[in-house]
C-alpha cells in the first residue's frame, strides 16, 4: 500500500511538472512570436507576415490556450487584407483573408467567449466586407454593431475598441452619420485609453496605439479648424518617435499629410 502511495504520489509530481514546462513552452513561444509579428506589421511585409502566421499554427500543436493562438492567426489574416485594399485588383485576396480572419476569431470565441479583443477584431474584418461585397450593406452592418455592441459589454474602455469605431466613423460620409469631426474624440480618447493600458498578460495583444496616433493626425488634418495643422504636426513628431519604425506612420500617414499641405 504504501508503495502504490509513492508510486501515484510520483506520478503527480511528473505530471504537474510536464505541465509547467509546457506552460512555460508555451508562453516562451507565443511571445517570441507575438515579438516576431510586431516586426512584420512595421513593413506590413506579406511573406513576413505569412511567415509569423505559420509560426502561430505551429504553437497550435502545444495544445495550449488555443484561443489566444487562434487570435492572433485571425489577426495575422486581417492584416494581411487590409494592407491588399490599397490595390483595387486583389479583391480576391481580400476576401480569402476576411474570410479566413472571421473562420479564425470564430474558433478563439467558441473556446473563450468573454475576451473582448476578439469582438473588436470580428468587428474590424467586418470593415473588409465592404470591399467585396458592398451589395450587402444591411448584412454588414447588423454585423458589425453586433459584434461592437458585444465588445463594448465586455470591455467598454478598450483602446481598440474607440480605435475602430474612429476609423469607422473617419471613412463614413457625413450624410451616412460619419466625418471627421466625429471620428476625432473618438480617435482622441483610444489614444487616451492606451496611455492607461495595462494589458493582464505579456502575450496578450497590444496593437493599435501608431493606427489611434496615425489616424488622429490625419483627422485633424482634415478637420482643419484653428490649430488643427500644428496639433497634426507634434502628434506626428511624438507618434513617430514613439513608433520609429511604423511604415504605417512614416509611409502612409506621412503620404497622407504630403497630400493635405
Amino acid at each position: 500500500m504504501r508503495n502504490l502511495s509513492k508510486t501515484l504520489l510520483l506520478a503527480a509530481i511528473i505530471l504537474i511538472s510536464v505541465n509547467v514546462l509546457r506552460a512555460d513552452d508555451f508562453t516562451d513561444a507565443i511571445t517570441k512570436a507575438k515579438k516576431n509579428l510586431n516586426l512584420a506589421l512595421n513593413t506590413f511585409d506579406e511573406k513576413a507576415l505569412l511567415k509569423s502566421r505559420g509560426e502561430f499554427e505551429r504553437i497550435l500543436q502545444l495544445k495550449k490556450s488555443e484561443w489566444i493562438v487562434n487570435y492572433y492567426i485571425a489577426y495575422i489574416d486581417y492584416s494581411i487584407a487590409s494592407a491588399s485594399m490599397s490595390d483595387a485588383s486583389n479583391k480576391d485576396k481580400v476576401k480569402k483573408y476576411t474570410e479566413s480572419g472571421f473562420a479564425n476569431v470564430e474558433k478563439s470565441i467558441l473556446v473563450r467567449d468573454d475576451f473582448a479583443d476578439s469582438y473588436v477584431l470580428r468587428y474590424a474584418l467586418c470593415f473588409n466586407r465592404w470591399v467585396y461585397e458592398p451589395d450587402k450593406m444591411n448584412d454588414i452592418v447588423a454585423q458589425s454593431d453586433e459584434a461592437k455592441n458585444k465588445a463594448s459589454q465586455l470591455e467598454p474602455d478598450n483602446p481598440r475598441l474607440s480605435l475602430m469605431e474612429g476609423i469607422s466613423v473617419f471613412y463614413t460620409p457625413e450624410m451616412f452619420g460619419g466625418g471627421v469631426k466625429l471620428a476625432v474624440p473618438l480617435l482622441e480618447k483610444s489614444l487616451e485609453l492606451f496611455g492607461k493600458r495595462v494589458e493582464k498578460e505579456t502575450y496578450y495583444p497590444d496593437w493599435g496605439k501608431d493606427m489611434a496616433y496615425g489616424f488622429l493626425v490625419m483627422a485633424y488634418l482634415k478637420r482643419d479648424d484653428d490649430g488643427d495643422k500644428k496639433k497634426a504636426g507634434e502628434l506626428y513628431d511624438k507618434a513617430v518617435s514613439e513608433f520609429p519604425d511604423s511604415s504605417l506612420l512614416k509611409e502612409f500617414v506621412k503620404k497622407e499629410m504630403d497630400k493635405m499641405k
